[in-house]
């Protein structure tokens, strides 16, 4: 009893990828707000451009991109934790990569793409998920955002999704999108953003053998 009452209480730790227009950052919301964490995704890189102390205007062009071999720009300003020479993208991750890996030690939270399942990969407190929808699904989510056309959505969901793609297949040796690179997969279009989340929980409980 005593050991059980006085064990250590560990993070628990959800990374989501997603794809555009899915509902990836709503859901990830909804389920941090269900477990009380918090959610990382865009803090992550002012974060790291802070640690770094470098501009988030220079940096803001290699956010979830992976570097071009032909054009990018390297860096050479910052403090002492920032590799001089290389090219911007390479820099920011690792910049975030150290961020992402600081916070999930000192607290539980929830991390959107960033390749933070990539990042924490040797973490056994970590449940990946990967986020898919119907395409007519994902197009009504954007038109409604970005007030669009639904062909200029279907071009949007094309670029964003190859541009996710080459930045975690870049940086990581996982491939973005298959089944196996994560643990659960699943599609918001069969349970809505609330089912969805409610749904990852389920499965995020079991796998770390936690009551939520």
């Amino acid at each position: 009893w005593f050991r059980k009452r006085w064990r250590k209480v560990e993070n628990k730790i959800i990374c989501i990828a997603r794809e555009f227009g899915s509902g990836g950052h709503e859901i990830a919301l909804r389920t941090g707000s269900r477990l009380g964490i918090r959610v990382y995704e865009k803090d992550l890189f002012h974060l790291a451009c802070r640690y770094g102390e470098l501009s988030e205007k220079m940096m803001e062009s290699a956010d979830e991109r992976a570097t071009n071999p032909f054009l990018y720009r390297t860096v050479h300003e910052g403090n002492y934790h920032v590799t001089r020479g290389l090219p911007t993208s390479e820099v920011l991750f690792e910049l975030q990569s150290h961020e992402i890996r600081q916070i999930a030690k000192g607290e539980s939270c929830i991390f959107v793409g960033r390749c933070a399942d990539y990042i924490l990969r040797e973490n056994p407190r970590c449940v990946n998920v990967f986020i898919t929808a119907d395409d007519e699904d994902r197009c009504r989510r954007i038109c409604a955002r970005q007030g669009c056309t639904p062909a200029e959505a279907q071009d949007l969901m094309e670029r964003v999704d190859a541009r996710r793609a080459s930045y975690y297949n870049y940086y990581s040796s996982r491939t973005w999108g298959v089944a196996s690179t994560y643990h659960l997969c699943v599609n918001s279009s069969v349970l809505g953003d609330e089912g969805t989340a409610g749904f990852i929980l389920e499965f995020a409980a079991r796998k770390l053998h936690e009551k939520f």
